[in-house]
């Protein structure tokens, strides 16, 4: 775990500087555009989706954080980011605090908030633009779509307070959180003009542990209490919200987080060696408290 958690900080460090270089200082005018996306985006988190697209890169045969992993990983912080601020606003999940602090709304008012969201989105593109391959474009874009992540969270927010089935709760999970997941991989993959197979495989693991990090996110939500969170704890129950636990129940979700976490490391068990952190990144995260 000692090697892990080095792995994690080593790639949580290049992706903040990445992020602190390219990104508009607080300074630039207008000044207060560029605080929110600052606020929102160094709010802390374990920037486990750029650490993916490292770890897939690297897997395929690239060096450790190189410059284009990098800028993708940045962008797809971005990005997460910009998903965050909008889904935190009072006409969605209304929500107080994120990782461990006000919601950008809370602070800069929400009109100001919204358009921070907007600007982090648009930039992130630009940054994704500046690697020079137009695949990754059409991943990220189909992986944030309405057959994707906004599609998630359309069908989620439709869905709360209403009595739904499995079915939805899987399509609403990997829309909101394992379709980024995926495209972080592939995009991994594809800096490093990795073959289809491998793209495939590291999709396969990106869907599995997406899936299986929401359902633990789920069960936190029962489990864990706001400040070991980060934001507020119960809110899923609070709204009404489909979740696994809600559907099938605490136990049968926990058996199915470690389901999901063994299909995860089976699909990349072609790649030996090269596979041990994405291994160990999928035990840590169906492990986690937060």
């Amino acid at each position: 775990m000692s090697e892990l958690k080095k792995y994690l900080e080593d790639c949580a460090q290049a992706i903040e500087k990445t992020l602190d270089e390219i990104m508009p200082k607080e300074t630039d005018y207008p000044q207060t555009i560029h605080n929110v996306m600052r606020y929102s985006t160094f709010a802390g988190g374990k920037r486990i989706r750029p650490v993916l697209v490292l770890a897939a890169n690297e897997a395929c045969g690239q060096s450790f954080a190189n410059k284009n992993a990098c800028l993708a990983g940045a962008a797809i912080e971005m990005l997460h980011t910009f998903s965050l601020i909008h889904d935190d606003l009072p006409s969605i999940d209304n929500d107080d605090l994120r990782r461990g602090r006000p919601t950008a709304h809370k602070v800069f008012g929400e009109g100001v908030a919204i358009l921070g969201g907007d600007a982090l989105c648009i930039f992130a593109y630009e940054i994704l633009a500046r690697i020079g391959n137009i695949k990754i474009i059409e991943v990220i874009s189909q992986a944030l779509g309405t057959q994707g992540m906004i599609g998630g969270e359309f069908i989620d927010v439709e869905s709360e307070g209403k009595d739904v089935d499995l079915r939805t709760v899987e399509y609403i999970h990997n829309g909101k959180t394992a379709a980024l997941f995926r495209a972080s991989m592939v995009i991994g993959a594809l800096i490093a003009g990795a073959s289809e197979e491998k793209i495939a495989a590291l999709s396969e693991y990106g869907t599995a542990i997406g899936l299986a990090f929401q359902v633990v996110d789920d069960i936190l939500d029962i489990t864990a209490t706001s400040e070991q969170l980060g934001k507020s704890a119960g809110k899923d129950i609070q709204s009404k919200k489909a979740t696994y636990p809600s559907i099938i129940g605490l136990e049968k979700s926990k058996e199915y987080a470690k389901e999901l976490t063994q299909k995860a490391k089976k699909s990349v068990a072609s790649f030996g060696k090269k596979a041990n952190m994405l291994i160990e990144i999928a035990d840590y995260l169906e492990e986690r408290i937060n």
